[in-house]
């Protein structure tokens, strides 16, 4: 008897987690539904002013044909909150009215809108359609300051590499940060007065979106999923939160009754674009393509909708480091010295081989032993820099010049020898590397994909079920590490990492 006991009360237990699991969800879900949606609200007058009660409101998607009721109350008043942001169509009706229609209401994400409509005396089945009374855009009951870049903006501005954050830099009050908006932690790239790229909150269909280690922004989804976003640049609600900085708040595309959907490509080759003027090589490779699409429809009509998007970029080119090291073997000077035979000298400009060579044949002693000390002193700091490896000598072991046996691989302010270039045990290069043996060109590789799916439920005209998931992974090669805050593909390959 005490087996069956025992499962039982652990199977009841299992469930009644689950359920507290499954209650908890729903509550952060309807905590954050205001973060996503829109609210319209207004009053209902007759023709004379007077308020109408008791009236009856519907407001439908014109999209989905999804529709909410709402009832004014005894000041004419009415509100219906938690929409998703799109294209509606309001209806009023009332005993002896005719029932208006507003027949194009545009909600935006995060915004309460006001939209008054009058009413005219007649019968209830005839409809009057109301064109002449737009909605109120200003909101006299909220102090958050923010901005929408809606649909259109993001359709038809210009933006490089398809990062549509960056339209939030059409609003007056917000910046570009100087922080990498890619590397081991990555930052919107955003500064909201004065506040770094890291103090910023990312919010995608309500949910927090910000990496909580390092207060990093995360991959969202493709430009082409997103329906619209908001900007919050202060005094934002307190659904969003832990940010000192601003909020950029994300909705993305729902499905509708329609079929429908897009393919897109942008293609950038270096065989119909200019060669980058710095390339240490005569034909540097080039290559920048994104592409994808989109589709979105109906599984069941005006019940259960979908859309779908998929992105990639890839890009193949070769990154190099602009330091123009070979420059060190053109200014080489050979300066027979005795003792020592014939020395050479790097790294010396055509004036100081000039000067050093009138020197020389001054027929003077003291002049030549300056001029030899001269070109060791002037070619040290560049020798060792260029092949790790310092031509001054001791004192003392020449004669005549004052300078003994070769110094070698050592620094010659400090005396310090040269640490050789090594690996540690992830094959890592260490220590000092000669600018000789740096690899001056490397690939710069980028394969990023960018995967979505939402699904929306209509479980009844009250309770509605949004489902997302995505999948986004990237992989890039020869990018600066954080710490060089260098362009792309300008810097030595040893200073470039993999961000995966």
């Amino acid at each position: 008897m005490y087996w069956p006991l025992t499962r039982w009360y652990r199977t009841s237990l299992q469930v009644l987690l689950v359920c507290f699991a499954v209650a908890a969800c729903f509550s952060a879900a309807m905590s954050q539904a205001q973060s996503n949606a829109a609210d319209l609200q207004g009053t209902v007058r007759d023709a004379n002013g007077a308020v109408v009660a008791n009236a009856a409101v519907t407001v439908r998607n014109i999209g989905t044909n999804v529709s909410r009721e709402a009832t004014t109350n005894d000041d004419g008043y009415y509100k219906i909150v938690n929409l998703a942001p799109g294209d509606y169509e309001l209806s009023v009706k009332a005993a002896n009215y005719k029932t208006a229609v507003v027949p194009s209401v545009k909600l935006t994400i995060g915004q309460t809108i006001n939209q008054d409509v009058p009413l005219e005396v007649g019968d209830l089945t005839a409809t009057v359609t109301v064109t002449s009374v737009s909605p109120n855009m200003v909101e006299t009951t909220s102090t958050t300051i923010a901005s929408v870049v809606d649909q259109q903006r993001i359709e038809n501005l210009p933006i490089n590499e398809r990062n549509y954050l960056a339209f939030a830099l059409t609003t007056s009050t917000v910046g570009r940060d100087a922080g990498r908006p890619i590397g081991p932690a990555p930052t919107t790239g955003l500064n909201f007065g004065g506040q770094r790229g890291r103090s910023n909150l990312v919010q995608v269909d309500g949910a927090d979106n910000t990496d909580n280690s390092v207060n990093a922004s995360r991959s969202t989804v493709s430009q082409e999923a997103v329906q619209e976003f908001q900007v919050v640049t202060n005094s934002f609600a307190p659904e969003f939160g832990r940010s000192s900085g601003g909020v950029v708040n994300v909705v993305t595309k729902a499905g509708t009754n329609d079929l429908h959907g897009n393919l897109f490509g942008f293609l950038r080759h270096k065989s119909f674009q200019a060669r980058n003027a710095f390339a240490p090589i005569t034909d540097p490779p080039f290559t920048r393509a994104q592409y994808g699409g989109t589709i979105g429809g109906a599984f069941h009509k005006d019940r259960t909708f979908f859309f779908g998007a998929f992105e990639q970029r890839q890009r193949h080119e070769t990154g190099f480091f602009t330091s123009n090291v070979s420059q060190g073997l053109s200014g080489v000077a050979t300066i027979p010295i005795t003792g020592l035979g014939n020395v050479t000298f790097r790294n010396l400009t055509a004036q100081q081989i000039t000067y050093i060579n009138t020197l020389l044949g001054s027929g003077n002693a003291t002049l030549a032993g300056a001029a030899v000390q001269y070109a060791y002193l002037a070619s040290s700091g560049g020798s060792t820099a260029l092949t790790g490896a310092n031509p001054l000598p001791n004192p003392g072991s020449v004669p005549g010049v004052g300078l003994g046996a070769p110094i070698g691989g050592r620094f010659f302010l400090t005396g310090a020898p040269v640490p050789s270039a090594t690996t540690n045990a992830a094959g890592q290069l260490i220590a000092f590397r000669p600018l000789l043996g740096l690899q001056t060109t490397f690939p710069v590789t980028d394969k990023t994909t960018f995967n979505s799916i939402r699904i929306d439920q209509v479980v009844t005209k009250n309770n509605h079920l949004t489902f997302r998931v995505g999948y986004n992974p990237s992989l890039i090669t020869g990018i600066q590490v954080e710490s060089q805050n260098q362009s792309l593909g300008q810097n030595d390959f040893s200073r470039t990492g993999i961000q995966k």
